[in-house]
């Protein structure tokens, strides 16, 4: 049986202890952090052992979140000296002098084929240097057969010249190293032996699953996830989730009672952890479970696929970093700003008139010309952790009255006698104008969602929320087919195209046959035959189907849509809302996967929905609905058995504040991985409910990537650019 590590301290320890304690539940992710630093510093001293000087070559999907997790400095001090992009078509300098080269990155068969590159170009670097030396050694032999050539040697500098050449040493070829992360998989092995390179690297696994970007979200970085499953019926995505929830419970959190969740791939993933339980047992360490009297730190588990719920990503999101993302993008953590947020005047959202415009398949967020600086956006900054989950008109309102306080500040003191004020208050003014300084800064703020504003009363800007509004609500499908029509043939990219197309499809339930076919012929002309292949790929997801096809996928939003109450009659728009929303304004949409979680964490799910009806409503929802305890049978072995919901009750019970104090004990934990990506819409509403009283617990968000609904399309399918760049490959 699995032994249980108590807490040290006792139910009678102080106040300031229990506060300790609720903070440490809310902030595990630290040790998610510090773990992932031990093992990726190991691998890379071991990997660095007994070289000079390393090159490590990144995979721009993973760089950010392995970068930020133990920082350039760590790396270098385990023996790193330059860091290259791994990219297709690029290539490690010869002017290189690194002994060894480590590529690290995720397992996929594109990126083994961008390896297999540099490893050739390495190679045949060398090779060129080897031909080059039995030149200058074949051209001296010759020169010395020659009593010519050697009396002539004698008295010039031809045959000293041909000798130094020949003398020259080739350095041996560096010793590469393939790191994947989290695991080697058979087929990456098999992949670099069929491009005749398997003998030059040496494979190793870099155990790092969940990469922490904040205190309560942590992610896979894995973008592909949800396109792998729903258009190549590739679920490597299983294994991935499956193995960092059991390997989170089994080296951090501890076991978390109650398991749920709603999707097949959730459900796959649910009964893979229980094997790596079972299996565990026998050849991996015990399980611990910290916390008070030996409770986990996380008390619930959430499990949602993606499929469940795609109206939420594919709709406009009007938080403050959920409007940034969708505007400009928000990628490795920071936001390209282009230089006319600077310059005066409005701001033209869209294509410029000076340059041609290329339209590819693919999703860009921003065609915003010259890029001014890409500011860092994150909690450091005061400013930004304090708007980040706002409604954008809520948070120009904060970033407006901050501004005034500080002008009216500058004026007061500006319009005193220095010998008249008080030092308390200059000191007081200069300390607001260094906290401005700090982070990205009031005044940078203050620019962008200016900007941000500029684009948002653009015509096309609020048609696209109107579309929205009336998709949500299930009506005049007629009119959305008007406006997509429109967004086809005034020169709009392809993906906002199928973004909207897509989300009609789903709330209506798929598109009359003649609409379909329409519709199917307007993208063909005005996209070309590329357009295709996402066609295909999104009918084969069942995201672009007419009422037919619809039938054998049925999606389930307009049953669920009164049941759960998302669609509100009016929004929330004050300072504290009550509801979720705020996310959401221009349709008054609250999200699915939200609600789900909300009603998750009630107790079972036929609480989700009005007189216990909830596992009736949520099976019109698409794949498996499960709920579950994890726990050990008699003899010691891990089992589920019927989902319990005492201790998760017990627990909320307990840290319920009295009398309007600050709760004494941690509230539950409720970790919530969504199975193929989450928005930041989606981590704002959560963050919400975590702060009302209804809710009672804490939740902690796991992905497999942070997204919007444009990089979402774009994953799915090919276009038109990768195309062309494996044809000039070939």
């Amino acid at each position: 049986s699995t032994s249980r590590v108590t807490s040290s301290s006792n139910a009678s320890s102080t106040s300031s202890s229990t506060s300790t304690l609720v903070n440490d539940r809310l902030t595990f992710a630290r040790d998610v952090y510090e773990h992932n630093t031990r093992t990726m510093l190991a691998v890379m001293n071991d990997v660095c052992k007994g070289r000079d000087a390393t090159s490590l070559a990144l995979d721009p999907v993973i760089a950010n979140g392995l970068v930020r997790t133990c920082g350039v400095a760590g790396l270098k001090r385990a023996g790193v000296k330059t860091f290259y992009a791994l990219e297709p078509g690029g290539e490690i300098p010869d002017t290189d002098e690194s002994d060894g080269v480590v590529f690290m990155c995720r397992p996929q068969l594109d990126v083994m084929k961008t390896i297999a590159e540099h490893v050739k170009g390495l190679r045949d670097v060398r090779e060129r240097a080897l031909r080059a030396r039995a030149a200058a050694v074949s051209k001296a032999s010759k020169a010395a057969s020659s009593l010519l050539t050697r009396v002539t040697s004698s008295r010039g500098r031809g045959g000293d010249e041909a000798n130094d050449e020949a003398s020259v040493e080739v350095k041996p070829l560096p010793k590469m190293t393939v790191v994947c992360v989290p695991r080697v998989e058979e087929m990456c092995k098999d992949a670099l032996r069929d491009f005749h390179v398997l003998e030059y690297v040496e494979l190793v696994a870099c155990d790092v699953n969940l990469i922490p970007f904040e205190p309560d979200l942590l992610t896979l970085e894995y973008p592909e996830a949800y396109a792998e499953v729903v258009t190549e019926d590739y679920e490597a995505s299983v294994y991935y989730v499956a193995s960092a929830l059991h390997k989170l419970q089994r080296d951090i959190t501890g076991l978390a009672h109650v398991v749920k969740g709603k999707g097949d791939i959730a459900h796959k993933c649910a009964q893979l952890m229980l094997e790596m339980r079972k299996g565990g047992q026998i050849d991996e360490p015990e399980h611990v479970e910290p916390g008070v009297d030996g409770d986990s730190l996380v008390d619930m588990i959430v499990l949602l696929d993606r499929d469940v719920d795609m109206v939420t990503p594919l709709c406009t999101q009007l938080t403050y970093e959920g409007l940034i993302d969708e505007i400009l993008g928000v990628e490795k953590g920071a936001v390209a700003i282009p230089q006319r947020a600077f310059d005066d005047g409005d701001v033209k959202a869209g294509y410029d008139d000076d340059q041609p415009i290329d339209v590819y398949v693919r999703a860009r967020a921003h065609k915003a010309g010259k890029i001014a600086m890409r500011p860092k956006l994150n909690n450091t900054d005061a400013l930004f952790h304090e708007i980040r989950d706002m409604n954008f008109g809520r948070a120009c309102n904060v970033i407006r009255d901050k501004s005034t306080a500080i002008k009216e500040d500058y004026a007061a003191i500006k319009g005193g006698k220095v010998e008249d004020q008080h030092v308390s208050e200059i000191g007081g003014f200069v300390k607001k104008i260094k906290a401005n300084i700090g982070g990205a800064g009031l005044d940078l703020h203050a620019t962008l969602a200016k900007y941000l504003i500029d684009c948002t009363k653009k015509i096309w800007f609020q048609n696209r929320l109107e579309c929205e509004r009336l998709c949500v609500e299930g009506q005049e499908l007629n009119k959305v087919m008007d406006f997509i029509e429109v967004m086809i043939y005034r020169g709009d990219e392809a993906v906002p195209c199928l973004r909207m197309i897509c989300l009609a499809c789903i709330c209506f339930g798929g598109l009359p046959t003649k609409m379909y076919e329409k519709t199917f012929s307007d993208l063909f002309n005005a996209f070309g035959m590329q357009i295709c292949l996402k066609l295909l790929a999104l009918e084969h997801a069942g995201l672009f189907v007419d009422k037919e096809q619809a039938k054998t996928k049925a999606r389930g939003f307009s049953s669920v849509r009164k049941p759960l109450k998302l669609v509100a009659d009016d929004v929330d728009g004050s300072e504290a809302p009550k509801d979720i929303t705020f996310a959401y304004s221009s349709s008054g949409y609250a999200p699915l996967s939200c609600r789900l979680v909300e009603g998750a964490t009630r107790g079972p799910w036929r609480s989700v929905a009005p007189n216990n009806t909830g596992e009736d409503v949520l099976k019109t929802l698409p794949g498996q609905l499960f709920e579950y305890t994890q726990t050990f049978d008699d003899y010691g072995f891990a089992v589920n058995t019927k989902a319990s919901y005492r201790e998760f009750d017990k627990r909320r019970a307990k840290s319920a504040p009295l009398d309007g104090r600050d709760e004494l004990w941690p509230k539950p934990t409720v970790l919530v991985f969504f199975i193929g990506g989450v928005t930041h819409a989606e981590i704002a509403c959560l963050r919400h409910l975590a702060q009302t009283k209804h809710c009672g617990c804490n939740f902690v968000i796991a992905s497999t990537k942070v997204f919007n609904g444009d990089t979402l399309i774009d994953t799915c399918g090919e276009d038109v650019e990768r195309l062309q760049r494996r044809e000039r490959e070939v």
